[in-house]
């Protein structure tokens, strides 16, 4: 078994079937499908099996998915290492970010990219429940974007970014604009809110909680972009952070006040080049930490544009 043979295995995960594949990796079918094959001898297991015009993981090749994608980080790490003692400009950030913190994630890439020119980004959505822990722990990203609290996220560093405020966000036309509003005063109010196991939704859950209501859940949605017609055409209210609300919607702040913090997780041990100048770059551009300002950028990582 070796890097080459997980790569293409993971390929074929990922396109779900071997034409798609061997057309992403610019690889004859055949060849990818001797490869495959190889790899399963040397295993001595199927790692897949055909459906319809596609393939599905056997239990075994299940099992491979997780430890396959860790080596292909651990390879990512192992170039960069590499890249940063003969002096080149190299890397890849592969940062998995929760629907609620896009546009941090946006924001955050844009100034990573301003000190790092050479080096590519990797924005992904979580693939599954429990979101973003398991992509972080089964190797999918580096990095992972959230608003906390996270679910099931022992055991998994949290590096705090900075605080929002999370305000009500009510349909125009709504009363009493700008005035602090009490949880229990959307109590019967229909909601949208994030889907079960996102940040988005431990946070609507947990102030519910606190307050002793069990909210009038409408829709529930993993997508960041159907809170603003939601709300403003389809009558709803959310619990959101500020930064998320719709600019024609009615937005009243909480009382008491609430805030939450907005956070990169990665799993413990040391990062890659890469991974590491963007978490430099993430605490410097939001905590506006002095001490950061004149620590210089990995040597393999080389600003493009002088610091800001």
């Amino acid at each position: 078994m070796d890097a080459r043979q997980l790569d293409y295995f993971l390929a074929v995960v990922e396109h779900g079937g071997f034409t798609r594949a061997a057309d992403a990796l610019q690889l004859a079918q055949p060849s990818l499908s001797q490869a495959i094959r190889a790899l399963e001898r040397d295993l001595g297991a199927k790692l897949f099996q055909r459906a319809g015009r596609g393939v599905v993981l056997t239990s075994a090749g299940e099992a491979l998915v997780a430890p396959a994608r860790r080596v292909a980080l651990d390879l990512i790490a192992a170039r960069e290492a590499v890249a940063s003692v003969v002096g080149l400009v190299a890397g890849r950030v592969d940062l998995v970010v929760q629907p609620a913190a896009v546009d941090a994630a946006g924001e955050l890439t844009a100034r990573f990219r301003l000190r790092h020119p050479a080096v590519t980004v990797r924005l992904i959505e979580p693939r599954r429940p429990p979101y973003l822990t398991r992509d972080l722990r089964e190797g999918d990203a580096q990095l992972g974007l959230s608003y906390l609290p996270v679910a099931e996220s022992k055991g998994l560093v949290v590096e705090p970014l900075r605080e929002v405020e999370v305000v009500v966000v009510l349909p125009p036309g709504a009363h009493r604009p700008g005035e602090p509003m009490a949880v229990d005063e959307l109590a019967g109010v229909p909601l949208v809110v994030g889907a079960p196991g996102t940040a988005w939704r431990e946070l609507t859950d947990g102030l519910f909680t606190e307050a002793g209501i069990t909210p009038t859940i409408a829709v529930e949605s993993t997508f960041r972009e159907a809170i603003t017609p939601l709300i403003t055409s389809g009558g709803l209210a959310a619990l959101v952070p500020a930064a998320l609300a719709p600019d024609d919607a009615v937005i009243r702040p909480l009382s008491p006040p609430v805030r939450r913090t907005l956070a990169l997780l990665r799993r413990p041990g040391v990062l890659p080049p890469a991974a590491e100048a963007f978490l430099h770059t993430a605490k410097l551009h939001l905590q506006g930490r002095e001490e950061l300002r004149d620590k210089p950028p990995s040597p393999s990582l080389r600003p493009g544009v002088p610091p800001w």
